[in-house]
């Protein structure tokens, strides 16, 4: 699913990808890419996994991951006239996920990862624009996963973790007409990207959404002499026409506790409806389901929603 490209009268900077892929955020990192303001690029980035899992893979591959190494960034671009306390804007033109992608689930990962142990791998044919989900069909809603500057801080920061700088966000509205300001804290902005998602929930709750690699077509703005905090984001949710859920809610005094009760009520009652094994249904929840904080004011007590779409029912 990807858009009319507007832009194919700008000349178009290729990003090298395997020769640029760097696994860290790191700020002395040698730049893959010189552009300017307004210059418009494309990024290639493979699968979270670097390539290292195939169509063919096995639950037992999946055990050997070491997620801290997943998420490799392809850049960093420098971005000319880009400096410390400027924002650079960028805005997402185009995505086109590769052919195949899988998703599963990774030792010591993801919201339940203590009561789900056992490792899980489900690959997925991209070809078309659906993917069947025991028998539901899911759009495809192509989005990148990491987006980001490099952060203030010196030395290497791992890619997997999100900051202030941007980075593993992933949120799955950051897809082809949306666009992200971002904070730049080092010179040229070093801005870097990747790790493709066919489909994601909101809060990628089990770690994984379907990974996919990523052609990417990206422009930047730099504006001058704005400052912000945190990342800021222009989206739309159009794409997403899911309308009836099922909302399961917890309930509790610490926001983490009710988040979890609400996913593991939410898939009890999955697995019993589909008829399905529970960490098949669980690894579900990172392509489809969406984790909405409720209610936050009357305290002492949070109330956390895990809603699904209630056609799965």
């Amino acid at each position: 699913m990807t858009t009319k490209p507007p832009y194919l009268h700008r000349t178009i900077h290729q990003c090298p990808n395997c020769s640029a892929l760097h696994p860290h955020w790191d700020r002395s990192e040698p730049p893959a890419l010189v552009v300017r303001s307004g210059d418009t690029f494309s990024m290639t980035s493979p699968d979270a996994s670097n390539g290292t899992l195939s169509i063919r893979s096995t639950p037992e591959e999946m055990a050997l991951i070491d997620y801290r190494k997943l998420d490799p960034l392809c850049g960093p671009i420098f971005v000319e006239g880009a400096e410390p306390g400027d924002t650079l804007a960028v805005d997402v033109l185009d995505l086109k996920v590769g052919g195949w992608g899988w998703t599963g689930l990774l030792t010591g990962f993801g919201l339940l990862h203590e009561e789900f142990r056992q490792p899980y791998f489900c690959p997925f044919d991209l070809t078309s624009e659906f993917v069947d989900l025991h028998g539901t069909r899911f759009a495809l809603q192509p989005m990148m996963g990491v987006l980001g500057t490099a952060p203030a801080e010196a030395g290497q920061l791992a890619s997997i973790t999100p900051t202030r700088a941007g980075g593993n966000i992933d949120v799955r509205y950051l897809q082809a007409g949306s666009r992200i300001y971002l904070p730049i804290f080092n010179t040229g902005a070093l801005l870097s990207g990747g790790d493709g998602h066919a489909l994601q929930g909101d809060g990628e709750i089990s770690g994984t959404a379907i990974e996919a690699p990523l052609e990417s077509v990206l422009r930047v703005e730099v504006i001058k002499n704005r400052t912000i905090r945190a990342p800021i984001m222009d989206i739309s949710t159009k794409n997403y026409a899911e309308t009836e859920y099922r909302n399961f809610l917890g309930i509790g005094p610490d926001l983490m506790g009710a988040a979890k009760d609400a996913t593991r009520f939410a898939v009890d009652e999955l697995a019993a409806s589909l008829r399905i094994a529970p960490h098949e249904a669980y690894a579900l929840f990172g392509m489809i389901a969406e984790l909405r904080i409720h209610e936050i004011v009357d305290q002492p007590n949070w109330v956390v929603g895990c809603m699904l779409p209630k056609r799965l029912f």
